[in-house]
């Protein structure tokens, strides 16, 4: 009894959850089409968007690097001890990605200071040693804190709503946080680290926003509703539904109408906004990817080519649909937007 009353419950609830916007401009496309096609609307089947492979599958694991205690009493004089007293904390050792990679990050900056600055030719060694293994550590550690965060995988979950009409340029915050990632290694290289303020203000940005993952249930969205719609527009194509002997019929004009007022009004527009969006997200993650080394970049492939693979079959469904509107207005001899 416990079990189908829960059963119930979740069914109950997921029926009081509101359709997104877009869905429902999407579903009153269709209605409408149905309407003056006189053709019924196909079957839509759910299809899941991609996801990115699991963490156990991303994250690299990385020896801690230590050092003896008169060594690490010795970099006082740098300030390096400082950082490596905070690394090496109970605190430090619970870290997250990437409060791992700001740490590292100081490491590597204090540790260059006191390459330069200290007189005691055994602790020069030592911090230049140390050095040489945390750049070893450096590709896997940016990794982890980047193309396999925790963050990341939020900015990618599928678990959000597409993204609403009339405010898909919206989370530019999100798009800005993407971008900061992709130069940290460069602002590594030119001794400007960011502060932990600013670079958890950006993870917080790619976490909360979830714009990948609204832009991939936008694209795939879009991409059912279109196809549905391209397959309507082809079965009045083959009936002749507008045009039986060649000769328009009146419902010509409120099909028109359907395509003007809410295609062209309505549905492009958003269509179009998402493909931009896409355009944007796909070509700063790209930058991002690039920046990973080559030995781990394999891992995060297929995810990003099942996006890219979503991205293209959205755009070839808008560019279908855009045709098979051209082609039945074609077949009655009539322009799809008459001329003033």
């Amino acid at each position: 009894m416990r079990v189908i009353t829960c059963l119930l419950t979740t069914a109950l609830l997921s029926a009081c959850q509101p359709t997104p916007p877009a869905e429902a401009m999407l579903d009153d496309y269709l209605t409408r089409l149905s309407r003056v096609l006189s053709v019924d609307i196909p079957a839509i089947a759910a299809e899941p968007a991609p996801r990115m492979p699991p963490p156990r599958e991303l994250q690299v694991e990385l020896e801690p690097l230590s050092i003896n205690l008169l060594d690490f009493w010795g970099f006082r004089q740098c300030g390096l001890a400082e950082v490596l007293g905070e690394r090496n904390s109970i605190l430090g050792r619970v870290m997250v990605p990437s409060q791992h990679l700001h740490m590292d990050g100081r490491i590597l900056q204090r540790l260059r200071h006191c390459i330069r600055t200290l007189d005691d030719a055994e602790l020069v060694a030592l911090a230049e040693d140390l050095e040489r293994r945390k750049q070893q550590q450096w590709p896997a550690r940016y990794w982890n804190a980047s193309a396999a965060a925790p963050e990341l995988r939020a900015f990618w979950s599928p678990s959000t709503t597409p993204l609403e009409p009339g405010r898909e340029a919206t989370f530019q915050e999100a798009l800005t946080a993407l971008a900061f990632l992709s130069r940290l290694p460069e602002r590594l290289e030119q001794q400007q680290w960011p502060e932990r303020p600013e670079l958890e203000s950006q993870y917080k940005a790619l976490e909360q926003y979830a714009l990948g993952g609204k832009l991939l249930q936008s694209l795939v969205l879009g991409e059912r509703y279109t196809q549905a719609a391209n397959r309507m527009l082809e079965r009045a194509h083959q009936q002749k539904t507008l045009c039986p002997a060649g000769l328009p019929k009146r419902e010509l004009e409120y099909a028109r109408n359907v395509m003007v007022k809410v295609f062209v009004g309505e549905v492009q527009p958003w269509l179009a906004a998402v493909n931009r969006r896409a355009n944007n997200v796909m070509t700063h993650y790209e930058a991002l990817l690039d920046q990973q080394s080559a030995e781990l970049r394999p891992a995060i492939q297929p995810f990003f080519d099942q996006v890219t693979t979503q991205h293209l079959a959205f755009q070839n469904s808008l560019r279908d649909h855009v045709a098979h509107w051209q082609t039945l207005f074609d077949e009655c001899d009539s322009k799809a937007i008459p001329s003033r």
